[in-house]
């Protein structure tokens, strides 16, 4: 109970700063594109703030400077739409300036000749100037801390069960991605009583990590252990993992059918953040929430771990398990524990996938789950700090690769590395020896 009241605690601090301030990155788009057309073609226009408006749930405040009479002065605009949701939240109904509302033959040509084709044109100032080659290596560096969290977040699943029972539940990348599933699904519910705001996604994203817990705890009781009892080998679990994932798969796979889920476009408009001539790097709010979920998740699971009853339960398990349970460590208790806690890790990385990339498909439970274990296995398998180590080297030279190198042959650098390090450095990054490589 103390690890879902911090995971629910976690996800309700970072969502409820974003509570007053989301927007459909589509309606902030049009609101946008409007303030060019009012102005001469070429006029410099610069962004100040776009915000809803408090008690309008579908109006946006825009506010710029443009220039007039030769002199660059502050000008405001709000933009209202027809809806929160489906197709009424593209139309744009009205339109009201300082100078005052826009009207109907004003709004039509505005609508029909205007916004159908056009892009927004204001200048958004960056907060930092970087050349351009220091602006291009920082957003990709951006773009893969998210990976890093995702990766991490599974990698931390596979050592926790590794740790106590020595066995590599290799069902956990459908795990992760049965948690963003769940998520898409209660966000829709929520969507069906209004525009889905932070509250709602904080809620969305609670019953999708619930829901990956359970799931683990489930394929521990019926799958793991009961395998792990009957064989002192540990391939039986390996095998029963694999064929436990390909069902979840074609399950996740024919419940979806035909279609994709998405989670509406609220935190995805871009913030300039450094940069210069030529190239300027931008982050969206829902890289920064993604970002901040998944490292956020792994302090607090190095914390338990570290700090807590249930910590020491685990590394005294872990390094002699008849003892521990001697001692007065409840193992069932723990084993279970651990099944939830690994589940919820899951789920949450698969949340986080859903909140930066929009969706999550069902197959792609195979590559995180791949990508997760040679973190695990290069950060030194069983090793918690050592997982998410060896998450950020992978995610690493897997964005450095994207972004320098042909993309086609980024996956055969990445299992390049596994062989590498299976080679030359068996205990990992941390140098776990195949002695002792459950010790945290």
């Amino acid at each position: 109970m103390r690890i879902f009241a911090a995971l629910v605690l976690l996800a309700l601090l970072l969502l409820s700063a974003a509570c007053s301030s989301v927007i459909d990155a589509d309606q902030a788009r049009i609101c946008r594109a409007v303030a060019p057309a009012l102005y001469d073609e070429g006029a410099s226009i610069r962004e100040i703030a776009l915000i809803p408006v408090p008690d309008e749930a579908d109006t946006l405040r825009l506010t710029y400077t443009a220039p007039e009479d030769g002199v660059t002065r502050p000008r405001w605009l709000t933009c209202s739409f027809a809806g929160r949701s489906g197709v009424d939240r593209f139309d744009l109904v009205s339109v009201h300036t300082d100078a005052g509302p826009l009207s109907d033959i004003k709004l039509f040509i505005l609508k029909r000749w205007w916004l159908a084709d056009a892009t927004p044109t204001i200048d958004r100032v960056p907060a930092f100037v970087l050349s351009m080659k220091a602006a291009y290596w920082l957003q990709q560096g951006l773009n893969g801390l998210t990976l890093a969290g995702i990766y991490g977040l599974v990698a931390t699943s596979f050592a926790l069960v590794y740790g106590l029972l020595g066995r590599i539940n290799l069902a956990f990348g459908e795990i992760a991605v049965t948690g963003g599933v769940n998520m898409l699904v209660a966000s829709g519910v929520a969507m069906s009583f209004g525009r889905l705001g932070g509250a709602g996604l904080a809620v969305a994203l609670i019953a999708g990590v619930a829901a990956a817990g359970v799931a683990s705890w489930v394929i521990g009781r019926v799958v793991v252990l009961p395998l792990t009892r009957r064989s002192r080998s540990p391939q039986p679990v390996l095998i029963g993992t694999i064929a436990l994932a390909i069902v979840m798969t074609e399950l996740l796979r024919l419940t979806y059918g035909l279609r994709e889920n998405w989670l509406p476009p609220l935190l995805n408009i871009p913030v300039p953040l450094a940069g210069g001539e030529g190239f300027i790097t931008t982050i969206t709010p829902a890289q920064m929430l993604a970002a901040g979920l998944g490292m956020t998740g792994a302090s607090i699971l190095l914390g338990l771990l570290a700090f807590t009853s249930y910590g020491r339960s685990w590394r005294a398990y872990a390094d002699d398990p008849l003892m521990a349970s001697l001692l007065g460590v409840d193992a069932p208790r723990l084993l279970a524990t651990t099944f939830v806690l690994s589940g919820a890790a899951a789920g949450l990385a698969g949340t986080v996938a859903v909140i930066a990339y929009g969706t999550i498909e069902p197959g792609a439970g195979i590559s995180i789950g791949l990508k997760a274990l040679i973190s695990a296995v290069i950060g030194g398998i069983g090793s918690i700090p050592g997982a998410f180590l060896g998450a950020i080297l992978v995610a690493g030279v897997e964005t450095l690769w994207s972004s320098a190198i042909n993309i086609v042959y980024r996956d055969v650098a990445i299992y390049s590395l596994l062989v590498a390090f299976l080679v030359l450095r068996p205990g990992g990054l941390l140098n776990r020896a195949a002695p002792t490589p459950r010790e945290f």
